[in-house]
């Protein structure tokens, strides 16, 4: 066997393969391989073998991770296995998508690629290819002139080219609801008619930008495969297992955690969004205004509100509260999914540790019992006041009424108990079903402290 045929059998259907071998070719230097890279690959690797379940991708992924390398290499491969392939590029960025169309060229312009594939360059044009097997690639703004454009072959039953969308939306007009709209009408009317036969494969990447993007909008309206929809959707976070003892960066070598927390203590909702991958309705948000503080607190009083959960999806929250001068700092947070009985004497340490005139623990339901046994360990170590109670108000609705208060009048610890923090910043109005427990804790310490007339009413 020929060493071309030896290189084509494990080039031509392996991505990133195909990858690091070309991006040395073209490039002189060493493609970094991470994890996620293997994750893209299996999926284009799907679609160049013709076996994907829908040829319907969604991969979602933070800036600068190389998704637009991956797929300049998929179109070349695509071109190198079947010479006649028919691809369309679309980016909300001009400059993208005439850079993707050169770096293509670049490979294919190699000897390597000459010599391993039956296909050559027919053309010179910036923004399209022509091969010599009748292969196209047309490269256009998302909403630029792509009528009398297509791609893909009808009735083919191997792999023969594939429509591209690499970020539909520019980060700055994600918050614009005119363009947003703009792009997933796009979508409907004009881009997806492009594809000349259902199987024709078509694979957005992208970073999210909102909630209801072109990504959201296709995953809300067609579904995924998990649910019985239509996109396979591969989405990956600059931070994995963000606010847990396990969170590290998605790619050290890249980018370091300590450089992500960094830019996720710049704007959450941006960093959620762009980096994790987890879009929330900015216009939804209940809590929008956070104070932070540093200082060493000399505080006025001292009191602590507690609120059990059951092990499992609820968080027992417990927070000390700090007031002087009518401001409240949460100096604080025990947030844990471990059962009562075992988070029982940490809570008793905050206690030994703050030492709080009241305690407060809500004893709704099934809880009066727990709150009557915890008072009774409270009183061996503290003599605090200890105060049991019950909430006999919808939940959602006091959060809601006391929110304006909260943000006012209460003042978060500048990098501590981060996953409370989360939890509460990506909090929605009236709605159910959400990770409560902090904000429960804080509307119950704020209804508290004004009916003391500790805080004001306003």
């Amino acid at each position: 066997m020929k060493q071309s045929d030896v290189l084509f059998s494990l080039l031509g259907y392996n991505s990133l393969a195909f990858t690091t071998y070309f991006f040395k070719k073209v490039h002189k230097t060493d493609f970094i391989v991470n994890w996620h890279h293997a994750k893209i690959a299996d999926k284009l690797n799907e679609i160049l073998a013709y076996t994907h379940p829908t040829n319907r991708v969604i991969i979602n992924i933070p800036p600068r991770m190389s998704k637009t390398e991956m797929m300049i290499n998929f179109t070349a491969a695509g071109f190198g296995i079947n010479p006649a392939s028919e691809f369309m590029f679309l980016s909300a960025s001009d400059d993208l998508i005439k850079s993707n169309v050169s770096f293509v060229r670049k490979i294919m312009q190699t000897d390597d690629y000459k010599e391993i594939f039956n296909t050559t360059l027919l053309n010179d044009a910036k923004g399209s290819i022509i091969t010599s097997g009748g292969g196209k690639l047309y490269a256009a703004p998302f909403f630029g002139q792509i009528t009398g454009f297509g791609c893909g072959k009808m009735n083919a039953n191997v792999f023969s080219g594939a429509l591209v969308i690499d970020d539909p939306i520019k980060t700055q007009d994600a918050l614009s609801e005119t363009i947003r709209e703009k792009v997933n009408f796009t979508w409907g009317n004009t881009i997806v008619s492009r594809t000349n036969d259902t199987r024709t494969p078509v694979i957005i990447i992208a970073q999210r930008t909102h909630e209801n993007d072109l990504c959201g909008y296709l995953i809300e309206n067609e579904g995924t495969i998990n649910n019985g929809g239509r996109w396979d959707v591969l989405s990956i976070p600059a931070i994995i297992d963000e606010y847990t003892e396990k969170e590290r960066s998605m790619w050290p070598k890249k980018i370091s955690l300590d450089e992500l927390k960094t830019i996720r203590s710049l704007d959450k909702w941006v960093f959620g969004t762009q980096y994790q991958q987890d879009p929330k309705p900015i216009e939804g948000l209940m809590y929008t205004n956070i104070n932070y503080y540093n200082e060493i607190i000399e505080p006025e009083l001292k009191l602590m509100f507690i609120d059990p959960a059951d092990e499992g999806k609820d968080f027992l929250c417990a927070a000390m509260f700090y007031v002087k001068d009518k401001k409240v700092y949460v100096e604080e947070v025990l947030y844990d999914q471990k059962n009562t009985e075992t988070l029982t004497p940490y809570i008793l340490d905050m206690i030994i540790q703050h030492k709080p005139t009241y305690v407060h623990i809500e004893s709704n339901a099934a809880w009066m019992i727990f709150a009557k046994a915890l008072r009774a360990e409270i009183n061996k170590i503290s003599s605090a006041s200890v105060r049991c109670y019950i909430s006999k108000t919808n939940k959602e609705i006091r959060i809601f009424n006391e929110a304006p208060s909260v943000q006012r009048n209460f003042y978060f610890k500048t990098g501590k108990y981060e996953l409370a923090m989360k939890h509460l910043t990506s909090y929605l109005k009236m709605v159910k079903d959400q990770k409560d427990d902090f904000p429960d804790v804080l509307t119950a310490a704020s209804e508290y402290l004004k009916q003391q007339k500790i805080i004001d009413v306003l």
